[in-house]
C-alpha cells in the first residue's frame, strides 16, 4: 500500500510562448501569460478568431456580464474570456495561432523559469502569509504573499485601481510602462507595482480598501 507521507503534491502548469522575433512571455500566472501574448498579436485579425468559450466568442469588444470577473482588456478595446483551465488556454493560444496563419510557438509545462521570478525571490521564507475576504465570502489566499497580493488585485480590476490614481511610496502603483524595480506586468500595457515586504503589500491593500470602499478583510497568518 503507497504511504501517504510520500505523496506529493503535483505541480501548476504553467505556458510560455515564445513569439517570431523571439521574445519568450511565462508568468508565474499563466491568465497574464495568455493575455499578453494575444496582445502581442495584431488586433486588427481578433475580429476573424472562429473560437468560442462559454458558447461566446472568445474575443470580444463588449464585456459579458455573466463572464464579467473572467474578462480581461486585450488591448484596443478588446477583450477576452478568460475562464478557462491551463490545458484549454494552451489549446485555445494554439488554435488563435493557427487561424492566425501566426507563428508562435506555445509550450505547458511545470519547470518553465518565469519573468517574475526575481520579484518572486525578494519574499522571504520568514515572510507570514496574507488572506483577504471580499464581501461576497471569497477568500483570497496564494501560496505567497506576493500571490495573494496580485489575485486581490486581479479580483478588484486593474483599470479601477488605475483610475483611483494609488500611490505606492509616491509612485504610481499602477504604469502603463515598466518604470521601476519590483514591478509585475498584470494586463496589457498595465505594470503594478509590488511592495517588498508582507506588512507593505498588506498596508497597500488597507489603502486600497480604504480609498475604494471594498470593506476587505485583510490579515497576516
Amino acid at each position: 500500500m503507497e504511504n501517504e507521507s510520500f505523496r506529493q503534491r503535483s505541480r501548476n502548469k504553467q505556458l510560455r510562448v515564445t513569439l517570431p522575433n523571439g521574445r519568450v512571455i511565462c508568468h508565474k500566472s499563466v491568465t497574464m501569460t495568455f493575455v499578453e501574448a494575444l496582445a502581442a498579436l495584431d488586433s486588427s485579425l481578433y475580429s476573424s478568431v472562429q473560437l468560442e468559450n462559454c458558447h461566446l466568442p472568445i474575443l470580444s469588444q463588449e464585456i459579458y456580464p455573466r463572464f464579467e470577473a473572467w474578462m480581461k482588456p486585450v488591448k484596443d478595446g478588446w477583450y477576452v474570456n478568460t475562464q478557462s483551465d491551463t490545458d484549454q488556454k494552451y489549446i485555445q493560444l494554439k488554435s488563435i495561432a493557427k487561424q492566425l496563419k501566426v507563428n508562435i510557438e506555445v509550450e505547458v509545462g511545470t519547470d518553465f523559469i518565469t519573468s517574475d521570478v526575481k520579484v518572486a525571490q525578494k519574499s522571504k521564507s520568514r515572510d507570514k502569509k496574507l488572506l483577504v475576504k471580499f464581501p461576497d465570502g471569497e477568500y483570497v489566499g496564494g501560496e505567497n504573499p506576493i500571490d495573494t497580493f496580485l489575485q486581490t488585485v486581479w479580483k478588484i480590476g486593474v483599470e479601477e485601481l488605475r483610475r483611483k490614481g494609488l500611490e505606492y511610496k509616491g509612485k504610481p502603483l499602477i504604469t502603463v510602462t515598466k518604470q521601476y524595480n519590483g514591478q509585475i506586468q498584470v494586463d496589457a500595457n498595465r505594470w503594478l507595482t509590488i511592495p517588498p515586504q508582507t506588512k507593505d503589500k498588506y498596508m497597500m491593500l488597507r489603502v486600497i480598501d480604504s480609498m475604494m470602499r471594498l470593506h476587505l478583510e485583510i490579515s497576516i497568518i
